[in-house]
């Protein structure tokens, strides 16, 4: 038989703008925070037409409003439905997933609406956004409308008598509908309880199906550690190592608290990490800004790596090698471009710098075909440059531009746990090197001629 948790997807976990209540003596759902059928009616003509904008203009609605829905259904889901491109809103890959259901729900909403007097005024789209009704209160119409008795009904939801009758005559109001027939023995559906009872028995089938899909999401989201990351250099970099190790050693150690692990720019992880998007990061820098904590993981020297007869004929005349061929770079936001800048300001004059030719990309693959099919150089940690065939060669910087990797976390907060677990595990394995001491790892086959992906 159909129960509040059923239609509510069976959830008990806290999630912002979502309020789930701990059971009760008088049942398990005193208070829930429900996804109504107009916030419903509306995201799906968001993701339908891809403008909040027009969707208000459409459905005569406030901005504002059209905004709040999008933001429930995507919090009630616990993923994010919807990207900008510019004016534009476009679906996630989620969002076309999910469309095909939130579409059915739409039109069984209209129908819905179709059924009320109100219709007349202001056609079905319109009133059916208007609808302010709870699927919790229409799943309880559905409980009401099976066991015939309003009195059985609120036994069986575990509220009182008064409150649920209270829902009922609202459900009423807002449809413009006379739902029950109220008698000495029960209470049974009216022709129009019938025809809202059958609509609203899809809606709850279509909306279980998301909710299903969507309790994963939802589970996850609430305990999953995010750990961000610069991108490795390849498959034998200590960052690979790193992160491969991590993903494997910590179900073992955190079996109800996954680790998710995205990576990114330095900039944009930092920035993450102080927005609470990640407990911890991994960043190929130690200038860190206020507020967090960090252990450096590993120290790196730093060469300059290109075609042989460049390296031969500019010696150790490093201000001539950047002037000798282009170069190949990762964007401002990267830790090691950071470097390049602060190496470049130290050896060439303002004048030289103005002329220097360069490309900017954050793929290392792009950098390593730059470097290796069309006569760039590039700024790259040592231990990733064994390997040179004949023609290529590389020339060590000073120490003072070693890069160092960087674990951090915020200051003050559940992140340092994780973080100090991030750390045992590393140690354990013998990945997680002092400071001062440049790790040996092996070569990543990058300037390998014929090398694989």
């Amino acid at each position: 038989m159909l129960t509040i948790r059923e239609f509510t997807g069976g959830r008990d976990i806290s999630y912002p703008e979502r309020t789930m209540p701990a059971p009760t003596p008088s049942g398990p759902w005193q208070k829930v925070t429900a996804m109504n059928l107009s916030s419903l009616l509306i995201a799906q003509h968001v993701l339908q037409n891809g403008s909040v904008r027009d969707t208000a203009r459409c459905l005569d609605r406030p901005v504002a409003s059209v905004s709040a829905a999008m933001s429930r259904l995507q919090s009630w889901l616990a993923t994010p439905l919807t990207s900008s491109a510019g004016n534009r809103i476009l679906p996630t890959l989620e969002g076309r997933r999910l469309a095909r259901d939130l579409s059915g729900a739409a039109d069984l909403i209209i129908r819905l609406a179709r059924l009320s007097p109100k219709v007349e005024v202001m056609g079905a789209e319109r009133h059916a956004a208007r609808m302010s009704v709870s699927l919790l209160t229409l799943s309880r119409f559905i409980i009401v409308a099976r066991t015939g008795s309003i009195r059985s009904a609120a036994v069986q939801i575990g509220m009182g008598q008064p409150q649920l009758t209270r829902q009922l005559k609202n459900l009423e109001t807002c449809l413009g509908l006379t739902l029950l027939q109220r008698t000495a023995t029960g209470a049974v559906p009216t022709l129009a309880g019938q025809a809202v009872l059958a609509l609203v028995e899809d809606l709850e089938k279509i909306w279980l199906r998301i909710s299903e899909r969507a309790d994963d999401h939802f589970r996850r989201s609430a305990s999953t550690s995010n750990l961000g990351s610069v991108a490795p250099l390849g498959r034998e970099s200590l960052i690979a190592r790193i992160l491969a190790r991590l993903a494997a050693e910590w179900p073992r150690r955190q079996a109800r608290n996954p680790l998710y692990i995205s990576s990114g720019s330095a900039e944009e992880l930092l920035s993450g990490l102080s927005n609470r998007i990640y407990d911890m990061v991994i960043v190929d820098t130690a200038d860190l800004p206020y507020g967090l904590d960090h252990r450096v993981i590993s120290r790196a020297s730093l060469a300059l790596v290109g075609p042989r007869h460049v390296i031969d004929a500019s010696g150790t005349d490093f201000g001539r090698f950047l002037m000798a061929a282009p170069i190949a770079l990762p964007s401002l936001k990267s830790g090691l471009r950071q470097k390049f800048s602060a190496f470049s300001e130290d050896v060439l004059g303002a004048d030289e710098r103005v002329r220097l030719s360069y490309v900017e990309t954050d793929s290392i693959p792009v950098i390593a075909n730059l470097v290796l099919d069309h006569g760039y150089i590039a700024l790259l940690p040592q231990w990733a440059i064994s390997g040179l065939d004949n023609n290529m060669a590389a020339t060590i910087l000073p120490a003072a531009y070693d890069m160092q990797l960087s674990l951090a976390w915020r200051k003050g907060d559940n992140s340092a746990q994780l973080a100090e677990l991030v750390q045992t595990i590393l140690a354990e394995a013998g990945l997680l090197h002092p400071a001062e001491i440049a790790p040996q790892v092996p070569a990543p086959a990058l300037f390998r001629t014929g090398a694989q992906d």
